[in-house]
C-alpha cells in the first residue's frame, strides 16, 4: 500500500515553528534581536512601513507589489524606497533560514512518532514547510537518506531512501551556490546555469541530519541564494537572472514527482495544511492529481470540514476527518 502524507504548517507547530499569521511578527522580532546589523536595519524599516505584527503572506506580497511599482524609479525618494524593499526581501529570506536553525533545536515528538511508527518504505511525504525537523526524524528512524531522499541526487553515494521527502516550497537547509562557489574572476556557465540547477547543503546542516562526513553537493563557499519559495500570495518557482530563467526545471521536477506519487497513492493524509485559495499550484496538485480511489484523511484543524467538502465536490468519495482535526489526534490514532 502506497501512502502520501501532505504536511503544512500545522504539522510543524508542535516543534515550535510558527503558523503564517504569527510568522511575520516572530521573524521581525528575531531580526531585531539578531547580531546581524543588516537584519536589524531591515526589520526596523519594515516595521515602520508595515507594522510589527504583519501576516507573513501579506508582508511578502506587499513588498513585491511595491517593488514592481518602483521598477521605473524617477526620484531619489523612490530609489531609496526601492533599495529598502529589495534589501528587506533579501534579508527576510536570509533571516528565515537563521531563525529556523534556532527553532529546529526544539523537540519534534510528533514527527518522531510519525517517522518511527507510521511512515513505511514506499511512502512519500509532500511538505509545504521549510523546516528540516521531519527530515531529521525520518533519518533517525532509518527510513530516509539525504543522498536520494529529496527527489534529486544530493550525495556521491546513491543510497536508496525508503521514504521520499518532496519539499515543494523549498527547505531551510537548501542553498543555491552561485557560480559553483566563485569568489572572484571568471567562471564557465554550463548547461545547469550560473546557479547550478539544484541546491547544495552546508556541512553544518548535513550534520544536523546525522551525517558527519557527508560527501556530495555540499556548499563550496562563495555567493549564495536560499532555495525557499517566499510565502507571498503569488509564488514564483524560478529565479530571474541576467542569464535568463533558472531553477524552473528543478521546481517543476519536484512538483511532477509529487503529482506522480499522488496518482499512485492508495492512502492520502493532509495534515496541517489549509489549502488557501492563493496556493493555486498546490490546490491543483491535490485536487486534480490525487488518485480518486484513494482513502483520504484530512487533519487540518478548523479547515478540515471545508477541505473535505472541496475534495467531495472534486469527485473524491472515501474521505474521513479525525477528532478535532489536529496532528496529535491523528498521530495518536495511527500509532495505536
Amino acid at each position: 500500500m502506497s501512502a502520501v502524507y501532505v504536511f503544512g504548517a500545522g504539522a510543524s507547530i508542535h516543534a515550535n515553528y510558527p503558523l503564517a499569521p504569527k510568522m511575520g511578527q516572530g521573524l521581525l522580532e528575531f531580526m531585531l534581536k539578531s547580531e546581524n546589523n543588516d537584519f536589524q536595519v531591515s526589520a526596523e524599516q519594515l516595521i515602520e512601513m508595515f507594522g510589527n505584527t504583519p501576516n507573513i503572506e501579506d508582508l511578502i506580497s506587499e513588498i513585491e507589489a511595491r517593488i514592481d511599482e518602483l521598477k521605473s524609479r524617477k526620484t531619489d525618494e523612490e530609489l531609496v524606497k526601492w533599495v529598502i524593499l529589495i534589501s528587506g526581501r533579501s534579508n527576510i529570506l536570509r533571516a528565515l533560514r537563521e531563525w529556523f536553525r534556532v527553532l529546529h533545536c526544539s523537540p519534534a515528538d510528533l514527527y518522531e512518532n510519525f517517522s518511527q511508527k507510521i511512515a513505511n518504505a514506499g511512502d512519500t511525504v509532500i511538505t509545504f514547510n521549510y523546516d528540516d525537523s521531519v527530515d531529521r526524524e525520518l533519518r533517525r528512524a532509518g527510513k530516509w537518506e539525504l543522498s536520494t531522499g529529496y527527489g534529486f541526487p544530493f550525495g556521491n553515494a546513491a543510497i536508496p531512501s525508503a521514504v521520499q521527502l518532496l519539499k515543494v516550497h523549498g527547505s531551510s537547509n537548501w542553498i543555491v551556490s552561485l557560480g559553483g562557489g566563485l569568489r572572484s574572476g571568471f567562471t564557465f556557465v554550463g548547461p545547469s546555469g550560473f546557479m547550478g540547477g539544484r541546491p547544495v547543503i552546508h556541512t553544518v546542516d548535513a550534520e544536523y541530519l546525522g551525517y558527519t562526513n557527508f560527501s556530495g553537493n555540499t556548499y563550496p563557499g562563495g555567493g549564495t541564494e536560499l532555495s525557499m519559495i517566499l510565502p507571498g500570495r503569488t509564488k514564483k518557482f524560478y529565479f530571474e537572472t541576467s542569464l535568463g530563467i533558472e531553477f524552473k526545471e528543478f521546481w517543476d521536477g519536484l512538483w511532477s514527482q509529487s503529482a506522480h506519487a499522488l496518482k499512485r497513492a492508495d492512502k492520502v493524509v493532509i495534515c496541517g495544511y489549509s489549502m488557501p485559495k492563493a496556493d493555486v499550484r498546490a490546490r491543483e496538485l491535490l485536487l486534480k492529481h490525487t488518485n480518486k480511489k484513494a482513502t483520504m484523511t484530512v487533519v487540518s484543524g478548523a479547515d478540515s470540514e471545508r477541505i473535505a467538502i472541496e475534495f467531495q465536490d472534486a469527485g473524491y468519495k472515501d474521505i474521513k476527518l479525525i477528532g478535532q482535526g489536529y496532528f496529535e489526534d491523528w498521530i495518536e490514532q495511527e500509532k495505536t
